[in-house]
């Protein structure tokens, strides 16, 4: 799935999962490796359930300033 909002495109690749145990097996710095190299998120699943995602620190940054964007914009058409 690709996800497109203003002009970055973030690639979201759904089977990327890792369970939860890898961590607790000293293997996280396999997966934050994965990660990055590959600029691709990835999922951990805890107990069947998808438990916590996985990005780029510059990924993160990206979406936190859309996130505002779309704030600033909500809150500039709700005023009008």
């Amino acid at each position: 799935m690709n996800e497109e909002y203003g002009g970055d495109s973030l690639e979201v690749n759904e089977n990327k999962t890792y369970k939860a145990q890898m961590f607790n097996r000293g293997q996280s710095a396999k997966v934050f490796k994965d990660v990055v190299e590959n600029d691709s998120p990835a999922c951990v699943i805890r107990n069947s359930e998808p438990y916590v995602a996985i990005l780029k620190y510059e990924t993160y940054i990206k979406l936190l300033k859309k996130a505002r964007q779309y704030d600033e914009w909500e809150v500039r058409k709700n005023d009008k």
